[in-house]
């Protein structure tokens, strides 16, 4: 056999898989099973490839290679990065990646640009958002919800820019102002004004440094009260000059220094002194800087008002809503009564700025028929908590101290929360009571949070009457519960008796966790129910959980980790639940199929347990005999805190914290009593099912002689 090497010459079309190819070399699939089928081109490694660099020029314009990895640095392979198609194109000797033709130029190569290191450019005008470009402009940005964001520097980065091109724009983060820089000039200038501001510093505090001019407690500062001030200017531009006093008054002077070195600067005076007689010290603020001079500055000596009055400063009210974040308005003053004037004339009476605000009268005029000053509050709460402020009477013939207790702003109007639990996270001290929440969608809703529980979100709450005479209905899913008088306006009046939030709300209070927690209680004592009161009666005659004489014996606290009744039906046992019923320990301890309790023994069954349905009930839906059989060992009897005796049998127990008395017997007195009864306290130990069989608690009279009952409530966290 003889080997015959070298190399044909083939001239025509050559088809693989077909007899009728259709260019010079065609290839077609097989249609054949378990056969890889394609095209393989030589492939290389950045590596590998680069050793062949002097192998391709001009005649290899062109060739295609499959890189598997790597990414090039020099020679012709600079410009791969990453496996793909590359091709060698022999002008600029480079492998250039196959795709689309790149429309921003590398200004290093002059070709496509590749990597996202390289320094590109565009020779065409560009739009960012819309198609459409103005003919006069290079660069045309559209945007109905989006800025542009020039670089933002401090002042010494911007200083640090080698030779700054004329124009050359930034945003300058030391001064909060665009700067803009003129080559002619060879400074940066400020979009917020000709000037930035001036580099300067205290030469002394000897004279003339200090005051000018009379200064006295009430009297308000004229253009003879004057502070002077000798300064060194390094850098000429705009200043701001403030001498500071906690005495109700202060000094300011602003403008331009344009030369550099030694400058006067006389500041005017403002306010109105309210301590006297006192030597009140001065600090300093240069351009919006606290300044600390290495010398002491003169202080102002404020002789003491003429005026003289008493206060009664036990009689001082409060008034307004104080909440972190929030400024202080008209409605945030302290009144006080005057008892006797000895000397009629001008006064100020203030206190000091503690948490960030303050109260003060400003200049009065007090006479022999005045009865009473008002001290409005200035600033804006910093943090939550109680702080003192006190103020003193011209002469210092009355001393007196107001608390003022500033609540978190999480939980206003201004700043609803998500739920009850964030507002008692940002301020522990939150104490039970109305407070605002909100849907995902930001919408607004007054309801009730039991801070002292740990922060629960009341979501419904039902009189007896509400659900046995005006309802008479079982179906009050979670799920999809209708909203029952929701408060949205700050002056909506508040009804604990028929309230529910929309379960989109329900399910917002708990979306943070996978775990949902549900809490059931009863109440005794509702609020007002006087026709026409308003909200504030309302809301002050509101009793908290804790407070009142049913729920600490009445509630049940759940925990559920498979399933949500806020978002749909809920009918699984993969829950827990802690509480009692009439004072007796009530719940299911573990979760899964397993028994609830009662006085810390197990139901003889198992039951359904919570449910939520809709269309149906929602609750602890039990059984009758469930508990425990008929009979005398299953007697327990309840002792109120109020000496009210109830008794009933474990047998009786059937649905808690929840109804379906309609077609049941239920346990007496746990939701209403029976029609025919005239005890509110004993009497049988279940009552018949119907809803005619059953009434209210003679509780919460109502203006028409009827009763609201006690209160059920749902809550969530």
């Amino acid at each position: 056999m003889a080997l015959i090497l070298g190399v044909t010459m083939l001239y025509g079309q050559v088809g693989i898989n077909t007899a009728n190819p259709q260019a010079t070399l065609d290839v077609k699939k097989t249609n054949k099973g378990n056969t890889a089928e394609g095209l393989l081109i030589p492939s290389f490694t950045v590596t590998e490839l680069a050793t062949k660099d002097s192998d391709y020029g001009n005649n290899q314009n062109g060739t295609m290679v499959f890189i598997t990895e790597g990414t090039g640095s020099s020679g012709k392979t600079a410009q791969i990065n990453g496996s793909g198609y590359y091709y060698y194109d022999s002008p600029s000797h480079l492998w250039i990646p196959t795709g689309s033709k790149e429309p921003w130029i590398s200004k290093g190569t002059g070709y496509g640009a590749t990597l996202s290191t390289e320094n590109i450019y565009q020779t065409g005008q560009i739009g960012i958002g819309s198609s459409t470009i103005d003919p006069s402009a290079q660069l045309d940005i559209t945007a109905s919800n989006r800025g542009l964001l020039v670089p933002r520097m401090s002042k010494n980065e911007r200083s640090a820019i080698v030779s700054p091109a004329n124009g050359l724009l930034i945003y300058n983060t030391t001064t909060n102002c665009f700067n803009y820089y003129i080559t002619s000039t060879s400074r940066w200038q400020s979009l917020c004004g000709t000037y930035e501001p001036a580099s300067f510093n205290i030469v002394s505090c000897a004279p003339p440094t200090g005051p000018s001019g009379t200064f006295t407690a009430g009297a308000a500062l004229n253009s003879n009260n004057t502070y002077t001030i000798v300064v060194n200017v390094t850098e000429i531009g705009t200043y701001q000059i403030i001498a500071n006093t906690s005495n109700g008054f202060s000094f300011n002077k602003s403008g331009v220094f344009s030369q550099t070195g030694t400058q006067t600067v006389v500041l005017d005076g403002q306010g109105i002194p309210v301590n006297g007689p006192q030597s009140t010290t001065v600090s300093l603020n240069f351009n919006g800087i606290a300044v600390n001079p290495d010398c002491v500055l003169p202080t102002v000596n404020v002789g003491g008002s003429s005026t003289n009055f008493n206060l009664n400063c036990s009689a001082a009210t409060v008034n307004g809503t104080y909440s972190t974040s929030i400024a202080l308005d008209g409605t945030n003053y302290i009144d006080v009564p005057v008892t006797s004037v000895s000397t009629p004339g001008t006064a100020v009476v203030e206190t000091a700025m503690i948490n960030g605000i303050k109260f003060s009268s400003g200049s009065i005029n007090i006479t022999s028929s005045t009865t009473s000053i008002r001290l409005f509050g200035q600033g804006v709460p910093s943090n939550p908590g109680t702080n003192v402020y006190s103020f003193t009477s011209p002469g210092g013939s009355s001393s007196c101290s107001v608390a003022i207790t500033a609540k978190t702003s999480i939980g206003t109007f201004a700043n609803p929360a998500n739920r009850c639990t964030d507002i008692l996270s940002s301020a522990s001290s939150s104490t039970d009571g109305y407070y605002w929440i909100k849907d995902a969608s930001g919408n607004k809703y007054k309801t009730y949070c039991d801070m002292s529980n740990g922060g629960w979100t009341l979501i419904r709450s039902l009189s007896e009457r509400q659900i046995l005479v005006v309802e008479q209905s079982y179906n009050q899913p979670i799920g999809n519960q209708p909203s029952r008088n929701l408060v949205t306006t700050q002056t909506g009046v508040f009804n604990e008796y028929a309230f529910s939030l929309p379960s989109a709300v329900v399910n917002n209070i708990g979306s943070t966790s996978t775990t949902k927690q549900y809490r059931f209680s009863i109440k005794e004592k509702g609020h007002n129910t006087v026709a026409g009161a308003t909200a504030v009666q309302v809301e002050n005659t509101t009793v908290a959980p804790i407070n009142d004489v049913w729920v600490p014996n009445n509630y049940l606290n759940v925990e559920i980790t498979d399933g949500n009744p806020a978002t749909g039906n809920y009918g699984t046992r993969g829950n827990t639940s802690t509480g009692k019923l009439f004072g007796f320990n009530f719940g299911k301890p573990t979760s899964g199929d397993t028994f609830y309790q009662i006085n810390n023994q197990n139901f003889t069954y198992l039951i359904p347990g919570l449910y939520s349905l809709s269309g149906d009930y929602t609750g602890i839906w039990g059984g009758v005999g469930y508990a425990g059989a008929n009979t005398p060992a299953n007697n327990l009897t309840y002792t109120s805190i109020n000496g009210s005796q109830i008794t009933f049998n474990k047998y009786d127990l059937n649905d808690t914290f929840g109804i379906w008395m309609s077609v049941e017997a239920q346990l007496n007195h746990h939701i209403g009593t029976c029609s025919n009864s005239t005890d509110d306290y004993g009497g049988a130990s279940a009552c018949a099912a119907g809803w005619a069989n059953w009434r209210p608690h003679r509780f919460n009279q109502r203006p028409d002689s009827n009763y609201e009952g006690r209160i059920l409530q749902y809550w969530a966290k």
